[in-house]
């Protein structure tokens, strides 16, 4: 055979050879991908785009390895570079903004996607939940305040309030038996709670006792999840935490005002951006005489957790303005935050040591005397001396050194945990025995407490009648 057959048939091997491994390639990239392999996947398509950069399925499928992996910046740029051939192009770029606290980017996708012919009614539905969560964005972060934060703790959601250093102008806060938390003022004749049907409700001191309580507005109780009030010291200003399909995500944080010449409060106002978040947040206290506040939230948190952001609060509300979408998403996020000046740092009279102690006196859970102990539906007890019953009131007593005893054996827990996972094998040997002894033991005070808590209220139940 001459040598110029030879190397034309030679040519044709090579041709079919390759054509064999690009099969290959794009069969074991398929099966990759449709096996949620997107590490594996991502690295087969990325051969294929170098073979073939303008084919739109790769790079469509790059891209959305890419998005699978957290890559989205990545993913946003292939998306681009796939062209629009394919419908779910549009829903992935939409998503991928939401996820970014792109909002208005976010609404473009969302539209253009829905404009396609072949999105079915089931996505439908959903994209327009999403369309209008990205628009309810949209409307908050064109107000995001500046928060000056000094300092962030992580703390157990359970022992929020034994990490607050508050003056006492700042008043009191306290967990009731139910665990909601109770605000009483500095003077201690006023205090505000959460009742059986989680609405902030108020009471009055008179002289030794407490007057029955009653519900706030129903401008204020406009949910059936109000929790956690606090009132500054001028008796005027409320914040409060509620659960409401107009607001971020969960939990949101309200302010309200009262107006004393008409007996009213103000319609409640979303504190907005950087306050809230699709997360939980549980409360905003401002002790006025360190000049701090203090912000308690889920976001950024593992699971049992929240974190208490220590901030400076503005005398009056600064917005950003002309910064880039992505540094205004940051700080809605308070994933960044603006930083005090020396003098306005001078200002804090109080250092910011957060600290949980390991052994809580039974005081910290609750006031020797004064209480907030819901019996059933129609009485409250806010005194010891309201037990009518001796055996009751032991076992109040019993319960908040339980419950003193169980928060500090949490904070043990916790911390161990947090150990056991840096430690290496053998010292994660040595922590098991003790993890476990107080996952045991906490599961025993758990339902110990509960039982108590019966007992109490079946004993005062039948005294009430």
């Amino acid at each position: 055979m001459c040598p110029i057959m030879n190397r034309f048939y030679f040519t044709i091997l090579l041709l079919l050879c390759s054509a064999c491994v690009f099969s290959q390639t794009h069969a074991s990239a398929d099966a990759l991908f449709q096996a949620g392999d997107y590490t594996a996947a991502q690295e087969q398509y990325a051969q294929l785009i170098k073979r073939y950069p303008n084919h739109a399925l790769y790079t469509y499928r790059y891209a959305r390895c890419a998005q699978e992996l957290g890559d989205l910046n990545t993913a946003l740029k292939y998306f681009e570079l796939s062209g629009d051939r394919y419908d779910l192009k549009f829903f992935n770029v939409a998503e991928i903004h939401l996820q970014l606290w792109h909002p208005d980017q976010a609404i473009a996708a969302y539209e253009a996607y829905l404009a396609r012919p072949n999105v079915t009614d089931e996505r439908k539905e959903y994209v327009h939940t999403q369309l209008q969560h990205a628009q309810k964005l949209q409307r908050y972060m064109r107000r995001v305040e500046r928060l000056q934060v000094v300092d962030t703790v992580l703390v157990p959601i359970d022992s929020l309030l034994y990490a607050l250093p508050l003056s006492n102008q700042a008043g009191h806060l306290a967990y009731d038996s139910l665990g909601h938390i109770t605000y009483t003022n500095q003077r201690g004749d006023y205090q505000l709670s959460i009742d059986s049907s989680c609405h902030i409700v108020a009471s009055h001191r008179l002289l030794d006792q407490w007057a029955p309580s009653t519900p706030l507005p129903e401008d204020i109780n406009f949910t059936s999840k109000q929790s956690n009030p606090y009132m500054l010291s001028d008796g005027v200003t409320l914040y409060f935490a509620a659960c409401d399909s107009n607001g971020l995500g969960q939990y949101d944080l309200y302010i309200t005002r009262y107006n004393t010449a008409t007996d009213t409060y103000t319609t409640p106002e979303n504190l907005g951006l950087p306050y809230n978040s699709p997360a939980n947040e549980y409360f905003l206290v401002i002790d006025e005489e360190q000049n701090i506040g203090y912000l308690a939230t889920d976001r950024h948190a593992q699971p049992g957790y929240a974190h208490i952001y220590s901030f400076i609060p503005n005398q009056q509300k600064q917005y950003w303005r002309n910064i880039s979408p992505d540094s205004l998403a940051q700080y809605a996020q308070l994933k960044r935050f603006a930083q005090p000046t020396a003098v306005q740092q001078d200002t804090i009279t109080q250092e910011l040591t957060i600290s949980i102690p390991n052994s809580t006196p039974v005081q910290d859970i609750a006031p020797q005397a004064q209480i907030f102990f819901v019996v059933n539906d129609s009485v409250i007890y806010t005194h010891l001396d309201h037990f009518q019953h001796p055996d009751a009131r032991t076992k109040y007593h019993e319960w908040q050194e339980r419950q003193a005893s169980l928060l500090a054996d949490q904070h043990k827990l916790e911390q161990l945990r947090m150990q056991y996972a840096l430690a290496d094998e053998a010292t994660k040997k040595e922590l098991t025995p003790a993890i476990l002894q107080l996952e045991n033991n906490q599961s025993q005070s758990i339902e110990y407490c509960q039982h108590l808590l019966q007992e109490i209220r079946a004993i005062e139940s039948l005294r009430a009648r």
